[in-house]
């Protein structure tokens, strides 16, 4: 717990009392930025030696009877509109079958550690967070694809991605945007069952929530990727073969055009640079009508 009180207290300390406030906002957005990038992952590392233990296996590819997994706990009938219109544009637009788990069926893929599921059941473990192990966990169990239940698709997942046997988007290159620090995106993940990357992060997340009370940031899971490819010799080599990829085209379109009024020629000149939009539900509640995201809930 020292250890802990210590990392926090420097991240505190760095990323806020002495962020000067007489900085411009955008100077200190980029101290705090700065300062979680590379604090927290230096409390991950203590958690590297799960990986090094990990034995690589033969990378199994069977591509034509992978899936896509999706997670929405209360059940795909009872999501909110935008949910149900990201299932019908997977399934719209991907050959690859969409399965769309909640709370009950989600324990039929995976099988995790009592004491994780303990400490989520208590609520140690946020909703978020607990989606996040899920993920991966369902992908070194079957391989396969993770999207998240508000990705919106508008084209096939292409062969660029499907022939990789991992890859995931890394933060984009705006670094005004507040969680660049994040390193990586988790929202989509494509991990053939086997593959060193996926396994090796999944033992270093496993290792953290069967030891640790609580979260360390919001983002910590994809900073322990972050960790792990900067410090492990055989995720080194693996990342480095892997395409880097800049999350900013699956971003281009919610945040920016969403309340606008739809315009398809627009609509297809955004999503054009990625097979899927990210999208946040809350926004999509009242929608406006004739709106991007209304049509999006009527496609």
């Amino acid at each position: 717990m020292f250890r802990r009180f210590f990392y926090m207290t420097n991240l505190v300390l760095r990323a806020h009392v002495f962020n000067w406030f007489w900085r411009s906002k955008s100077k200190r957005r980029a101290v705090r930025r700065d300062v979680l990038s590379s604090v927290i992952p230096g409390y991950l590392k203590h958690y590297l030696p799960a990986a090094e233990f990990v034995k690589e296996t033969p990378v199994i590819k069977d591509d034509a009877n992978e899936k896509i997994y999706s997670l929405w706990l209360q059940g795909e009938d009872a999501a909110p509109a935008l949910v149900k219109a990201c299932a019908r544009s997977v399934r719209r637009n991907c050959t690859q079958e969409l399965v769309v788990l909640d709370k009950k069926s989600l324990f039929d893929k995976i099988d995790l550690p009592g004491v994780i599921v303990d400490k989520y059941n208590q609520g140690k473990i946020a909703h978020a967070h607990f989606a996040d192990i899920a993920r991966v966990e369902l992908l070194h169990n079957h391989g396969g694809f993770w999207l998240d239940a508000t990705g919106f698709v508008t084209s096939p997942i292409p062969d660029w991605i499907i022939n990789e046997d991992f890859f995931v988007y890394l933060a984009g290159s705006d670094t005004s945007y507040k969680f660049a620090y994040s390193f990586m995106q988790n929202c989509f993940i494509r991990a053939r069952k086997g593959s060193y990357l996926l396994d090796a992060w999944r033992a270093m997340i496993l290792e953290y929530w069967k030891k640790e009370p609580k979260n360390f940031d919001y983002f910590m899971h994809q900073l322990m990727f972050k960790t792990l490819v900067e410090n492990d010799p055989r995720a080194m080599e693996y990342f480095a073969k892997m395409p880097h990829v800049a999350q900013d085209p699956t971003h281009a379109l919610w945040w920016k055009y969403r309340d606008m009024p739809f315009d398809k020629a627009l609509f297809d000149k955004v999503t054009s640079g990625a097979f899927f939009q990210k999208t946040a539900y809350k926004d999509a509640t009242n929608p406006i009508p004739g709106s991007f995201v209304d049509v999006m809930i009527k496609m």
